[in-house]
């Protein structure tokens, strides 16, 4: 057999190899990353914020990537440049804030590409949010808007300016209500 067959062979096994799940399916994702359950079950409890609400944000932010990036600019069209921000892992955390977190919550150590780390992130802001501003932890949108804008961001109204913002935070707050039914079904206690 020559070597590109080989080859060939190879990378169609290790690319066999990667779980994939229905990013839009909780019950799915649970069942592909057997982890990830008890996890979002800590991270609920630590913090009062739903699972659903937590993987919402996190399959809007990274599609569960934990090594997710913001996008780099272009000059020309072409030719890539710096990111666009410093938002990174699972959560899309700048590194401003993930950095006050860490020292908000003693959380030294913790990593924005791990699952855990990054779940907690997002249960702390959503929490800091609702104790802050007032807002429900059942409201998706709006917790989405603080969390994508910022505290400032939020109260200054600036996201009212950008309708794809506010169709993404819309999307989360859908996704959150299909999450909960998924979990009704398939995760009934």
């Amino acid at each position: 057999m020559n070597i590109f067959i080989r080859l060939l062979i190879l990378m169609l096994l290790v690319t066999g190899c990667s779980t994939k799940f229905d990013k839009d399916n909780i019950c799915s994702i649970y069942d592909a990353n057997p982890g990830w359950e008890d996890t979002m079950g800590l991270v609920e409890e630590k913090w009062g914020v739903s699972a659903e609400l937590l993987m919402a944000v996190a399959r809007y932010e990274s599609s569960f990537e934990a090594e997710a990036r913001s996008p780099r600019r272009r000059y020309f069209g072409f030719i890539p440049g710096k990111r666009i921000s410093t938002a990174y892992g699972y959560s899309q955390a700048l590194d401003s804030t993930w950095q006050e977190y860490i020292e908000r919550t003693n959380s030294d150590g913790a990593d924005r590409n791990s699952f855990e780390d990054a779940l907690n992130f997002i249960g702390w802001y959503m929490r800091r949010a609702n104790r802050s501003l007032n807002i429900p932890l059942s409201d998706g949108y709006k917790l989405y808007l603080v969390y994508h804008e910022g505290h400032r961001g939020f109260l200054s109204g600036r996201y009212k300016s950008s309708p794809k913002l506010m169709l993404v935070a819309h999307k989360v707050e859908s996704m959150r209500r299909i999450y909960r039914k998924q979990l009704n079904r398939c995760r009934p206690n």
